[in-house]
């Protein structure tokens, strides 16, 4: 396991669990969650020294543009929303999501799936 991969398991099980409601709450939110996957990242430095969350960002680099197709938005409201989720913690800079958020938009398809049976 490369020093990136174990810090960023570090602060994988520290999320704040409840946290992941914004993405119910904030379908911009919801839609960058949906849209986000590890297609648009890609680690160009392994992690050192005790690095923060911000730290392993700065490992990769997004795909700026694969993320503004994805989601429909001009780059501005992409960077923007990206620092957003990153700052949250609603999205990991390996292309995966926090398991809370995983668990709660399982639900929400559920839900969803059931009322229109």
């Amino acid at each position: 396991m490369s020093m990136f991969d174990a810090y960023l398991a570090d602060h994988k099980d520290r999320f704040y669990k409840p946290r992941a409601l914004l993405v119910r709450e904030e379908k911009a939110l919801r839609r960058y969650v949906l849209s986000w996957n590890p297609l648009l990242v890609r680690r160009v430095l392994d992690a050192y020294g005790d690095s923060t969350l911000a730290d392993l960002w700065a490992c990769v680099e997004v795909d700026n543009q694969a993320l503004a197709e994805l989601t429909g938005d001009s780059m501005p409201d992409v960077m923007a929303t990206l620092r957003r989720l990153q700052a949250l913690e609603l999205i990991y800079p390996d292309g995966t999501l926090p398991l809370a958020v995983t668990r709660l938009l399982n639900a929400e398809f559920q839900r969803s799936s059931e009322e229109q049976d």
